[in-house]
């Protein structure tokens, strides 16, 4: 297949659609599929993946009805959903249902079963644990997770971070709870995933995902983008340290971003030729050692590094993959200071009778595209683009 006839296949792809499979055994909804009217999976990198799956209800002659009775839907079922592109299924969801909401109206054939559904994290947020961490020898943030995750069998992505392990840490809330307080401690991300756990800062390098194709003719996967660049969000948090000897003034030390920029120019360098560095101060909390601190301002700064924002629709059938929070994408047809790489904070996934739909959110710390040469497919498809 050359070039050209590969960046137009998309046009003619089959509809996407998706595979939902429940209970102990994981079995596939069989003749309930029809049923299935509406489902919506909402998609992060600090909130749990969470689901709504609504589906029509008929009363048989017995009296039962075929979904609500079926035997399926119950709390704490495990439920599997793939999105399905032709001969390729990737996983969009693993986890349980967690809400089993039957309406039964005036009208009896406007009935319906909507389950609520989250991820793994449930599992997490069952028992309320009180426990003093590395009471002896203080352990690493990742060692108290893997020791909280292994009784479910959970794996512990190996690109987590180990976090920190500066003192004994005091637990009086459920794992879950406990584990996005650590997160939120190391400006880590807490992601569940396809039966894994990334605990860890953000990936902002390695492979990008299949590009989000903007004014790419017929090869156009991306139904609108916006953007949001924004100037006061702070460049730099600042925090005050003890003092080396008593009453002495107090000394502050100043963080910038450590992360790396998404473009050939950061965004922060913007305006500095106008204005000094817009610099926040952040105070210290409770008794967090200096290392709590430092790591809660690194993660403050490298959060705020982010400027730009963008929002946008993607036709799934066209796209042909499940869009992953946690992870780069590359942006084209959007010129040359707002294309190039970004990093995907959000997804809303959409499986409706209209189709497939991704609403996404993005964000990036640098404007201009990146000096990576320009792949293939992307290349043509800008070429193509001026030919509509």
């Amino acid at each position: 297949m050359n070039l050209l006839s590969a960046l137009l296949e998309p046009s003619f792809r089959e509809p996407a659609s998706c595979s939902i499979r429940v209970g102990a055994g994981l079995k596939d909804l069989g003749d309930l599929a029809p049923l299935v009217r509406s489902l919506e999976i909402k998609t992060g990198r600090f909130e749990a993946t969470i689901g709504s799956l609504v589906m029509d209800d008929r009363r048989k002659e017995d009296g039962s009805w075929l979904a609500a009775d079926s035997g399926l839907f119950g709390r704490w079922q495990p439920i599997r959903i793939e999105a399905v592109f032709g001969a390729v299924t990737e996983e969009l969801f693993r986890g349980y249902i967690v809400k089993v909401a039957p309406t039964y109206p005036a009208n009896g054939g406007a009935a319906s079963l909507e389950l609520q559904l989250q991820d793994d994290s449930a599992l997490l947020d069952r028992e309320h644990v009180r426990q003093v961490w590395g009471q002896g020898e203080p352990l690493s943030d990742k060692t108290i997770l893997q020791t909280l995750v292994s009784p479910h069998g959970f794996g512990v992505s190996a690109e987590s971070g180990d976090g920190q392990k500066s003192r004994s840490l005091s637990q009086d809330t459920t794992p879950i709870k406990f584990l996005v307080e650590r997160a939120k401690a190391n400006g880590y991300e807490l992601i569940f995933s396809a039966g894994e756990i990334y605990f860890g800062p953000p990936r902002l390098e390695g492979e990008p995902q299949a590009p989000i194709l903007v004014y790419a003719g017929k090869s156009t996967n991306c139904l609108s983008f916006g953007v949001s660049d924004e100037a006061q969000k702070p460049d730099k948090v600042q925090f005050e340290m003890a003092p080396a000897t008593e009453g002495a003034t107090p000394e502050t030390e100043t963080l910038g971003p450590d992360v790396a920029t998404l473009g050939s120019s950061a965004a922060a360098d913007e305006g500095g030729a106008l204005t000094a560095p817009s610099v926040w101060r952040m105070s210290r909390e409770g008794d967090e050692t200096l290392e709590e601190t430092r790591a809660r301002a690194q993660a403050l700064a490298n959060e705020n590094s982010f400027k730009l924002r963008a929002n946008g629709e993607l036709d799934g059938a066209i796209y042909g993959h499940v869009l992953r929070t946690g992870k780069t994408v590359t942006v084209d047809g959007t010129g040359a200071r707002y294309g190039g790489l970004y990093y995907v904070d959000t997804v809303n996934h959409v499986f409706s009778p209209d189709g497939y739909r991704q609403v996404f959110e993005l964000i990036r710390n640098g404007t201009g595209e990146s000096s990576s040469p320009t792949s293939p497919l992307s290349a043509a498809a800008s070429a193509i683009s001026s030919l509509f």
